[in-house]
């Protein structure tokens, strides 16, 4: 009989298997296969060494978001220090430099990394310019100009974008380095290790805001509670390129291996070539990814001026109490994440995607939108005195988060007393030129807190497994460029969202803020499950005997 190319699904939402397409294993190796392919391509040492190559990717992931994060609730007071004439809409594009840089450099990265074939160069070539963006945020006490200070400040967030940019070839190198089986537990948890950076540099900032009380220094060289976070990133970054030496870091791409496995079980050797990817069903799962991390980033974003707003609050007790906050968020991340991995062995990625994700998103998103009729208090700056009404739920909120306690109880109560001013000798509450604050309600703390565990626990489901996904849709080749793409795309959500509160927040509210997100989520919902069948692993070619080519073609 001829041999032709047929086209068959590769279900690797079920658990892998190598074997002949009539579903039984016809030798010894196909039978060593079903059990645990890796073990026919690698010694018990290189599997080893190949898992420990993946804890450096993890690691890498973990500090390049926490060089995004570490500053967020910082660098509005920050900002507001070396240049006290800004307003909101200048912390929206110096949040966005970050993101902006890393959309810019992750295609290139990728396609740097496709081209040597390895991550080691560009990874510590971009680790070096995360610790020199991250010093330099950190060194802006020593320009004089307050108009400089700016725009450098801008510029070292962006260099710490560009080098954050080498989360594409993470994720690249997992793709390669894991087995069909292996995949979707490491793409999982590289995306856990994304999303707990997101969170562990805000809780970094919030104990650097309680335990550095005092400055240190002066000019260019001064540690106080915001420089100390650019610092602590950078020493994180020399950690980084320790580990990426050749001494620790070693590259394993068995994905190559396991097809050409595939292809020798099947008869024949030769390579195959691989069908173009379902370019609409990868456009719908980076639209999903979109919206969850545009969520995500925004709410990280918006968390600090927020509470401030709602809660007439001070900034030092707004960046310890979002931090709590963003710890706790962190934990049901890493839950969320092992969680999924398991599920995702029993049922399918797809259901999980809908009912487990992007459904919870969709209800806690629309639980942000005021419901109550409490009005949100408002800054006085006429008057320097107490504030003469002060709402239940910013009383209920100061009580809930921050208890007085040894060793840092009067730290605490200076955070906590409600006759602060500002430094412009304004009392607390939402700016008067957010004039939508006098005719919106306040966001209830219990409304905020459930909207808020709905959508953290929904996070990890929509990010892990749209990741997971877009990585089987390509199939076994080369994944760095088409990472590059799914980095980019995340980027350009941490690009909007920082911007997006900036002028839709600060200019129309919260209704508009999240009723705009509510909408994106609805859309996300409704887009992946018209392209439900679409979404599948790519069909890989594979070689059988007994069909001829007629059939071949009618089935492709």
């Amino acid at each position: 009989m001829k041999k032709s190319q047929v086209w068959e699904v590769d279900h690797t939402l079920d658990d892998h298997k190598t074997s002949a397409s009539d579903g039984g294993p016809k030798s010894d190796v196909d039978k060593a296969a079903v059990a645990d392919v890796s073990d026919l391509l690698e010694t018990p040492e290189e599997k080893k060494a190949r898992k420990r190559s993946h804890w450096v990717a993890y690691i890498t992931m973990f500090v390049m978001s926490i060089g995004y994060s570490i500053v967020l609730t910082g660098v509005w007071p920050y900002l507001k220090i070396i240049n006290g004439s800004l307003d909101k809409e200048a912390l929206g594009w110096v949040v966005a430099a970050n993101p902006f840089g890393q959309m810019i450099a992750s295609p290139l990265l990728g396609w740097w990394g496709n081209k040597a074939g390895s991550i080691r160069g560009a990874c510590i070539t971009t680790i070096i310019c995360f610790i020199f963006g991250n010093a330099l945020y950190s060194c802006l006490y020593g320009i004089k100009n307050p108009e400089t200070a700016y725009y450098v400040m801008i510029f070292a967030r962006f260099v710490v974008g560009v080098s954050s940019g080498n989360v594409t070839l993470c994720r690249s190198y997992l793709a390669a380095s894991t087995t069909q089986k292996e995949r979707t537990a490491g793409i999982s948890i590289v995306a856990a290790a994304q999303a707990l950076g997101f969170v562990v540099g805000p809780v970094i900032q919030a104990v650097l805001t309680v335990t550095v009380t005092e400055t240190s220094g002066n000019g260019a060289f001064t540690w106080d509670k915001y420089t100390s976070a650019g610092w602590v990133a950078a020493i994180l970054g020399l950690i980084n390129v320790v580990i990426m030496l050749p001494c620790v870091f070693q590259e394993y791409p068995i994905a190559v291996k396991e097809q050409a496995l595939v292809n020798k079980n099947d008869g024949n050797e030769k390579p195959l070539k691989l069908p173009k990817p379902d370019y609409l069903g990868i456009g719908g799962i980076l639209f999903a990814f979109f919206f969850v991390l545009f969520i995500y980033v925004l709410l990280e974003a918006l968390a600090e001026p927020f509470v401030t707003d709602m809660y007439a609050v001070t900034d030092d007790y707004a960046m310890v109490a979002v931090g709590i906050a963003l710890a706790g968020a962190g934990l049901v991340c890493v839950g969320g994440f092992i969680g999924t991995t398991r599920l995702a062995k029993i049922y399918d990625e797809r259901k999980l995607l809908i009912f487990l994700g992007l459904i919870p998103e969709v209800i806690g998103t629309c639980l942000y939108i005021p419901m109550g009729n409490t009005p949100i208090q408002m800054s006085n700056c006429s008057d320097t005195g107490p504030p003469e009404i002060f709402s239940n739920t910013s009383l209920m909120m100061a009580d809930f988060t921050l208890p007085t306690f040894p060793p840092y109880g009067s730290f605490y109560s200076s955070l906590l007393r409600e006759d602060s001013v500002d430094s412009e000798g304004c009392t607390l509450g939402c700016p008067t030129n957010q004039e939508w604050c006098l005719t919106v309600p306040q966001s209830s703390l219990a409304q905020v807190l459930v909207a808020f565990i709905i959508t953290m626990s929904a996070y990890p489901v929509v990010n892990g497994l749209t990741q997971a996904i877009f990585s089987k849709m390509l199939g076994p080749r080369p994944q760095g460029l088409w990472m590059g793409v799914l980095t980019g795309v995340g980027s350009f959500a941490r690009v909007t969202g920082p911007i997006f509160v900036s002028y839709v927040y600060s200019r129309l509210g919260t209704y508009y803020c999240f009723g705009i997100l509510s909408v994106g989520m609805v859309l996300s919902l409704i887009e992946i499950c018209l392209l439900y069948k679409r979404i599948v692993p790519m069909k890989i070619p594979r070689y059988n005997e007994g069909i001829d080519n007629k059939i071949a073609e009618d089935e492709v």
